[in-house]
């Protein structure tokens, strides 16, 4: 059953746009796009399409992004979208729930998760270990194929209104390590010229066990991974929820 789409509204007053998708699975996988994605973009509805073979599926904008409200905090907030859509979801008895989150997204999800809150499982795409070492290396060759899949999609599902970038924030490299218990995975591509690889690489060696990491040769920042080597990453996805909920 697909339920039509509806806001959250987090502690702050923000109204958070999610779509929830529901089929009786008793078992959740929340999708969280990263920076500049909104739950209309391709290929994050791609990724609910995956996922929603087999599970009940959660997607959100973020802050700032899509049909949300507010302005993106650049990680100073966002971990309250995250806990708006915890709290939401406890309501319908999960036997297990899972997080797939992209980038910024997944700097959020363990931005929150490192304090407070629980779920059964992480899947951690392109996660920056601080919001202030993102790399942006505009020159690298990669950051033209991120361009022109906006343009060939029309810039559909693309787009933020930001606010103050200095902000004080959580940083994911100092939070990991109060995720206790919670498999973690953390996927990279090697080609990202956003977010480079030793992110996830420092990310996985400061988390907790259990945990595993795969770096995907060639691959670009998060979700165009799903483009890029789709069933690759959808064989990964499946794989890690049936072992972890």
């Amino acid at each position: 059953m697909k339920e039509p789409a509806s806001f959250l509204t987090t502690q702050d007053g923000i109204d958070i746009a999610y779509e929830h998708r529901r089929r009786g699975a008793g078992r959740l996988v929340i999708v969280c796009p990263g920076f500049f994605n909104s739950q209309s973009n391709r290929w994050i509805k791609k990724t609910v399409e995956i996922v929603g073979q087999k599970y009940d599926t959660l997607v959100f904008d973020f802050r700032g992004h899509g049909a949300s409200s507010g302005w993106f905090t650049w990680l100073a907030k966002e971990h309250l979208d995250v806990e708006a859509v915890l709290n939401y979801v406890e309501e319908f008895g999960y036997k297990k729930i899972g997080i797939l989150a992209y980038s910024l997204g997944a700097a959020a999800s363990i931005n929150y998760l490192g304090r407070q809150g629980k779920v059964d499982s992480l899947f951690l795409v392109s996660t920056p270990a601080s919001f202030w070492e993102v790399n942006y290396h505009f020159w690298e060759p990669e950051m033209f194929s991120d361009l022109f899949d906006n343009f060939s999609c029309g810039w559909e599902g693309k787009g933020v209104k930001w606010g103050n970038m200095f902000s004080p924030k959580r940083r994911p490299i100092t939070e990991i390590a109060g995720i206790k218990d919670t498999p973690k995975f953390f996927v990279h591509g090697t080609s990202d010229w956003i977010v480079k690889d030793t992110h996830s690489r420092r990310l996985y060696d400061k988390a907790l066990e259990p945990k595993n990491i795969e770096l995907i040769k060639g691959g670009l920042h998060a979700e165009r991974m799903v483009q890029q080597f789709p069933d690759k990453m959808e064989a990964l996805f499946m794989d890690w929820f049936e072992k972890t909920l």
